[in-house]
């Protein structure tokens, strides 16, 4: 658990690039600059790793999530797109950042980048 006097970061599940010591001193540091995932929309990356989190910050207690990809640290609170991301965390593939329309309102996940086996080639 992290901790600072405005707030604390408790790691609830790491794994790849967040599960290292690097990570856990920025989360107890508060130096995780992340990109918000709607700036993220329709970029293509390669997720190497996350943490989910809970945060006190004074009053407010709520759970986010970070991400690390090839373009920087992602958070999103959204349960749908964790629930991607686990889903492909191990396979070795670029995935695109996609916003769905639910009827509870909008809503992220990510969608695999898919190549050719015998060529290598994009499909």
């Amino acid at each position: 658990m992290a901790n600072n006097k405005n707030y604390t970061v408790e790691i609830i599940e790491a794994k790849g690039a967040c599960d290292t010591a690097l990570f856990k001193k920025m989360a107890s540091s508060g130096d995780i600059t992340s990109s918000r995932i709607n700036d993220m929309i329709d970029k293509i990356v390669k997720i190497n790793g996350y943490a989910l989190c809970h945060i006190t910050a004074g009053e407010k207690d709520f759970d986010i999530n970070y991400y690390s990809t090839n373009e920087g640290i992602i958070s999103s609170g959204s349960e749908v797109f964790k629930n991607s991301v686990l889903n492909y965390i191990d396979e070795d593939v670029y995935v695109r950042i996609c916003k769905l329309k639910t009827k509870k309102g909008i809503t992220y996940k990510v969608s695999p980048i898919l190549v050719n086996e015998n060529t290598g080639e994009v499909e």
